[in-house]
């Protein structure tokens, strides 16, 4: 053990490891649990207190130190846990390894850590949750968010990160009142303008699937990225495809577990358009969208994305603006809501039954693709 400071020189026989200085203004505690050494020092320096009041409190205070520590190496999940201790057993626990999840735990640094991470969870209030919320109202990381994020992106940092990570502070005894309120305020046009329906929908699917196939008929790089969008693939599941996820002679491909938000391996039919553009990039390993500067994932093809959107006119469009138009059209075509969900990949088990989720997604991608088949072959009008 540590030896104890010089001028604690007086032992206190009512507490073991307790010793005070000459004038028992000041004492020293340490004890040893399970191999760890903890200590502390107590001042009542400048307490009008008499010496037995003195010797009296810091009895109490070096036991209810002692009782504190040892709570937290039996249990760390308790009220004084701080919320970056729960956030990493989170994490690390009751997680899977997936991109998803290293999504969440960027956010988490971003705007969770620096303003309750050292904060004990258990004091953890509804004025702290808003303070986050005002302050990405507000601000922002990068050139898009700068002055300000989104009601979607607040919503992934408050519903979807932290809110869990109390949960499972709750859940293991860390919170000794209930979780704060969470509110996100929104107001009726934001809600309006949250809503996924696209105008026009299979007209768009079906004028960027020949805009694609002409544009890009030279080039099956792109053309393969672009159509992989259009068939409702994100656009992390895009970037992080390796050839060894493509089944050519199956006609088949898998999104990774650690590539998708489920985490789980999610398979799919490998629509003929798409398997034709990959045979003629005659790759064998590696990624097949990598990025000709670095070889390495690729950032999303802003430039190129750009010809699209002049070629045309759907000026709103994005990597991910593909799937709602996706949505959209296959809703309209009468798809039913199971197989969208399938073929889609969600992650909400209530909006796939359990045909789909136990057969992976793959019948509910031949499906769609046979639904999405009959919009691209249609004339645009």
């Amino acid at each position: 053990m540590a030896a104890v400071p010089k001028e604690f020189i007086n032992s206190i026989t009512e507490l073991r490891g307790l010793r005070a200085n000459k004038d028992f203004t000041r004492f020293h505690y340490r004890f040893k649990s399970n191999g760890r050494e903890f200590y502390k020092t107590i001042d009542y320096t400048h307490k009008s207190w008499t010496k037995s009041e003195r010797k009296r409190q810091a009895r109490k205070e070096a036991e209810k130190f002692r009782e504190e520590k040892i709570t937290e190496i039996e249990n760390p999940f308790n009220p004084n846990t701080t919320l970056n201790f729960i956030a990493k057993e989170y994490f690390d626990k009751k997680c899977k390894s997936t991109e998803w999840t290293k999504a969440r735990k960027r956010l988490y640094e971003l705007y969770i850590e620096p303003f309750i991470g050292n904060k004990k969870a258990s004091r953890i209030i509804e004025h702290d949750i808003d303070t986050i919320r005002k302050f990405m109202q507000e601000n922002g990381y990068s050139k898009q968010n700068k002055n300000g994020n989104s009601i979607r992106s607040i919503e992934k940092v408050l519903l979807q990160t932290l809110k869990p990570i109390l949960e499972y502070a709750e859940s293991n005894g860390a919170l000794v009142r209930k979780i704060p309120n969470i509110n996100i305020p929104i107001s009726k046009e934001a809600k309006n303008s949250r809503k996924k329906v696209v105008q026009n929908a299979s007209e768009k699917l079906s004028l960027l699937y020949k805009t694609i196939q002409n544009r890009y008929k030279d080039d099956p790089f792109y053309r393969a990225l672009f159509l992989f969008a259009l068939f409702g693939r994100r656009w992390n599941e895009i970037r992080t495809l390796k050839w060894s996820d493509i089944d050519l002679n199956k006609n088949i491909y898998t999104i990774r577990a650690q590539n998708n938000k489920i985490g789980i391996d999610q398979t799919y039919e490998l629509p003929l358009v798409i398997k034709e553009a990959l045979l003629q990039l005659q790759g064998d390993q590696g990624l097949i969208f990598k990025s000709p500067i670095t070889g390495k994932e690729m950032h999303p093809p802003r430039k190129q994305l750009n010809k699209i959107k002049e070629d045309t006119g759907i000026g709103e469009l994005t990597m991910h603006y593909f799937r709602h138009i996706l949505v959209t059209a296959l809703g309209e075509m009468g798809t039913a809501a199971t197989v969208l969900s399938a073929s889609l990949g969600h992650t909400k088990a209530e909006t796939v039954d359990e045909y789909y989720r136990t057969i992976n997604h793959l019948k509910g991608s031949k499906d769609a693709n046979k639904q999405l088949e009959n919009i691209i072959n249609a004339e645009v009008i």
